[in-house]
């Protein structure tokens, strides 16, 4: 007994496709070509099956039409278009600018805590009390946490003072004494 063949219209509705895909799949041998205008059904469900598994595991390469290929270089463009107006629009940062700005603040930050145990060596030297010492310790310490939430990556300054004015890094000094006064021993 023959297998039972139906006419293009009815293998497309079956698998939810064009005509002309159909025929497409046909002559790229995905399914049998038709004999005298029409599809063999198991055979078309068969290969329809076997595409389709091959295409799920990454298998068979489908080819893409142009229509597919120009809607996907439109959307790269388009994509391309919009990186480049977050950059105008200072909303996305190059990496390398973003690692300059981390490296400066690592460098200052560094520098800044390198110099916390002479600090606080001195100004804990004539205290007995432990309390004292750790909450003098403690103020050094929160005097360093501010200036890294104050720190300016676009001037590469250490800190920013009270009134916005930049100051230098922080192995500068400027002469004043820093975190208050040092307790009389």
């Amino acid at each position: 007994m023959s297998e039972p063949t139906y006419k293009v219209g009815v293998i497309a509705r079956l698998f939810n496709l064009s005509e002309r895909r159909v025929q497409q799949l046909a002559k790229d041998g995905v399914i049998p070509k038709p004999e005298k205008g029409k599809y063999d059904l198991v055979g078309c469900v068969r290969g329809y099956i076997a595409f389709l598994q091959d295409r799920a595991f990454g298998k068979g390469i489908v080819p893409i039409d142009a229509q597919q290929e120009r809607a996907r270089l439109i959307k790269a463009q388009a994509d391309k278009t919009e990186l480049e107006v977050k950059m105008i629009n200072r909303t996305l940062i190059p990496k390398n600018e973003v690692e300059n700005g981390w490296s400066s603040l690592v460098v200052a930050f560094r520098s800044r805590l390198s110099g916390l145990p002479a600090r606080g060596s001195q100004m804990v030297l004539g205290l007995t009390d432990f309390k004292e010492v750790e909450m003098v310790l403690g103020e050094l310490v929160q005097e360093a946490l501010n200036e890294l939430s104050l720190y300016d990556p676009e001037r590469n300054s250490g800190f920013i003072a009270q009134g916005g004015e930049a100051g230098g890094t922080a192995a500068e000094t400027d002469g004043k004494p820093m975190g208050g006064s040092i307790p009389a021993a």
